[in-house]
């Protein structure tokens, strides 16, 4: 037991001190489920609390990888530590991240005080990971200035990000033209900044002009107007105005009932989400080995002798939360 409790204790003082190993390995057994995540997390949850955290989401192509890897620089430039969780799409064949193999943002790989990973959503609607939310803790608490989510972002499902972010960035590219009307009503209207990027492509003018108009008939009455910006990320330029209005809408935040009420949002979603998950984990170890009980209940439903609510209903009754 004893060299058990030091292994995790060491593990915290290397998260605590940035350590890449230690960061890995936690992130490691949070995507895997693995036995001693859930202790390192309760023990991590109380020293965070003060890293920034913006979601960079918009459709596939919009170029939201180079502008992170530029606004890794401009920030590294402003002496701030960046972590990033860049959440993939996931193969349904492997269950991996479809862009996993790809090499992100390698020129940041050796900066001690930028830590990257690619994950994959599993499945898991909203655009997010299940696990984004524990990595997001950990993070916190290892003392990240700054932590991007990088959204999948495609469609108007892919709106979780809202949950988890202060400040959120909607990046597009020119000649969208309708598709930014048919998101309006979702992914669209979370951002509280917009971003044409590539706007040395035609109708960039044009797409800026789209969204001003979008935005001027919004009912949104929280005081911040949320700005459409461009940039061409490829030569970097139009990055250091994103980072200024990140800023900005920080400043926004703290003057106003604006962060309180997004810990409190974060706080609820985070621990639906854990409910959630201590439900299907009881489920799983119940179901495990194909139960005779729960297959003769299938064969009752498939006769029409029970309904499926009512079955449902109880197993439900017959779950288990262990305190471990």
């Amino acid at each position: 037991m004893g060299s058990r409790v030091s292994g995790s204790d060491n593990l915290i003082k290397g998260i605590l001190q940035k350590d890449p190993w230690s960061l890995g390995r936690l992130a490691r057994m949070i995507d895997d489920d693995l036995p001693g995540k859930d202790e390192a997390m309760v023990r991590l949850h109380a020293m965070g609390g003060h890293s920034r955290v913006v979601g960079i989401t918009g459709p596939p192509g919009a170029g939201k990888s180079t502008l992170i890897s530029n606004l890794i620089q401009e920030g590294r430039n402003r002496d701030r530590t960046i972590a990033v969780l860049a959440v993939d799409p996931t193969s349904p064949y492997s269950g991996g991240a479809v862009l996993g193999d790809r090499v992100r943002m390698q020129e940041h790989a050796t900066d001690p005080g930028v830590y990257i990973r690619s994950l994959a959503t599993r499945g898991h609607m909203g655009g997010l990971s299940r696990s984004v939310q524990q990595l997001v803790i950990l993070l916190d608490a290892a003392g990240f200035d700054l932590i991007i989510l990088e959204t999948v972002g495609i469609g108007q499902e892919e709106v979780e990000v809202k949950d988890l972010a202060q400040t959120t960035v909607f990046v597009t590219v020119p000649g969208l033209g309708d598709g930014i009307q048919a998101m309006k009503a979702g992914v669209l209207e979370i951002a509280h900044i917009y971003l044409v990027n590539k706007a040395d492509k035609p109708m960039a003018d044009s797409t800026v002009k789209d969204l001003q108009t979008m935005l001027s008939m919004s009912d949104e009455t929280g005081g911040w107007i949320p700005p459409v910006l461009t940039s061409v990320a490829t030569e970097g330029t139009g990055v250091t105005g994103v980072l200024d209005e990140m800023d900005r809408h920080y400043a926004h935040l703290e003057a106003s009932d604006g962060l309180a009420a997004w810990r409190r949002s974060v706080a609820g979603s985070t621990v639906t989400e854990a409910v959630r998950g201590m439900i299907e984990e009881s489920l799983k170890e119940m179901l495990n080995g194909n139960s005779p009980d729960f297959e003769a209940d299938v064969e009752r439903v498939s006769r029409k002798e029970e309904d499926p609510l009512t079955v449902a209903r109880r197993w439900l009754a017959r779950l288990n939360f262990s305190q471990d």
